[in-house]
């Protein structure tokens, strides 16, 4: 229980750093399109208001818009071509955004300079054209929403503050019909954005715990290696490589000695704390590329790829040897274990390898316990028998 807590915020944590990935991953292929229509809009703009607003402050406006289309296309190739890492995913989310809310700012403050003065109705055209393009920013930016939300306040708020200023019901209402908008929007924003996450969250929620499920159903939960049944699935593609690439493969069978007297006299507490010493010293000894397994009760199983038997009989030795001398503490209670290793070699089957291994294991038992037998010295002393 006391790694639970750790184990579950480091996978908080992971869930959340996946969350803002896909997040910003869609905040890039929905405004990808935009920046295209961005473009197409402001073109527009330039050819409706070419005859009520000097024509150099639209083709400097457009300028500028030209400029910061090409550097939004530039980014976004970028990042789709480019598989990064998360370090880096966050550096260009950063300039990425930058981006995004220069472009609204050139929509906004721009605004103010291309509306004409004289021409109410050019002014509510260029109204019109902003409250669409915060409309499309909320829209194509909602999955980050304090990049949507300070886009459409970049477009809105500053011709917004201007009409206000202005003389007349018409910038009255048009500056109190953008309020109005812009209130309603922020709520929008928040409830979308809030939904978006929620979902992009529960998804990967219900990937970690189907993921963790899976897991758990193939560890032992008392020494932390395979069980039985991940064990047998594992061995199955070791084996199957060993063969098709000519590989030696071994095995050891284990079997603590005297486990049900430790039980009987110590507890089944000590017994518990004994078999989960024995996982703990099996995954310091052996290769991530070894099959460690508990089978069943006191008995452990190991696959050794690429390892011939006199080189197991060492490694089975050796484990032997560091069990003996690891004693097992509960409390004021302090036991030293030992364990009867058997060690076989010599065939791709684990219906034929395990079994051979599993009966040397038994000879040692029968011979004494706490020593390493080998299925081949075992069946020739049978044999001479």
């Amino acid at each position: 229980m006391e790694h639970d807590l750790p184990h579950n915020a480091c996978a908080t944590r992971s869930i959340d750093t996946q969350v803002k990935s896909d997040k910003f991953r869609l905040l890039v292929q929905q405004s990808y399109l935009g920046l295209f229509v961005s473009l197409a809009v402001s073109l527009l703009v330039c050819w409706v208001l070419w005859d009520y607003t000097d024509t150099r402050i639209l083709l400097i406006w457009f300028g500028f818009m030209f400029l910061s289309t090409l550097t939004r296309l530039y980014l976004s190739l970028d990042y789709f071509r480019t598989q990064r890492a998360t370090q880096e995913t966050w550096q260009h989310a950063r300039r990425y955004v930058a981006a995004l809310i220069a472009s609204t700012l050139i929509w906004g403050v721009g605004a103010l300079f291309i509306m004409p003065k004289d021409s109410p109705l050019g002014q509510a055209f260029t109204m019109f054209i902003l409250i669409g393009m915060a409309g499309g920013v909320l829209a194509t930016y909602s999955a980050h929403r304090s990049t949507a939300i300070t886009g459409m306040l970049a477009i809105l708020l500053p011709v917004t503050l201007w009409l206000y200023s202005q003389p007349g019901k018409l910038h009255l209402g048009m500056a109190i019909g953008s309020t109005i908008f812009i209130v309603v929007t922020l709520r929008g924003a928040k409830i979308l954005s809030d939904a978006m996450h929620r979902n992009f969250h529960l998804g990967y929620e219900l990937q970690h715990a189907y993921e963790e499920a899976d897991t758990r159903s193939k560890i032992d939960a008392l020494t932390g290696i395979n069980n039985r049944r991940s064990f047998f699935e594992c061995g199955e593609q070791i084996s199957s490589y060993c063969e098709r690439n000519g590989l030696p493969l071994s095995a050891i069978a284990m079997d603590a000695d005297h486990f049900k007297r430790i039980n009987d006299t110590h507890g089944h507490h000590f017994g518990d704390i004994t078999l989960s010493q024995i996982g703990k010293i099996l995954q310091a000894e052996f290769r991530k590329s070894d099959v460690l397994g508990r089978l069943g009760g006191e008995e452990f199983a190991i696959l050794l790829p690429d390892t011939p038997l006199n080189q197991a009989q060492e490694l089975a030795e050796k484990l032997r040897q560091t069990i003996a001398a690891t004693p097992i503490g509960c409390q004021d209670k302090q036991l030293s274990i030992t364990v009867s290793i058997g060690v076989a070699s010599g065939s791709y089957n684990l219906e034929t390898l395990l079994p051979q291994a599993d009966a040397a294991m038994y000879q040692a038992k029968t011979e004494g316990r706490n020593r390493t037998v080998i299925a081949g010295a075992c069946s020739a002393a049978e044999s001479a028998a």
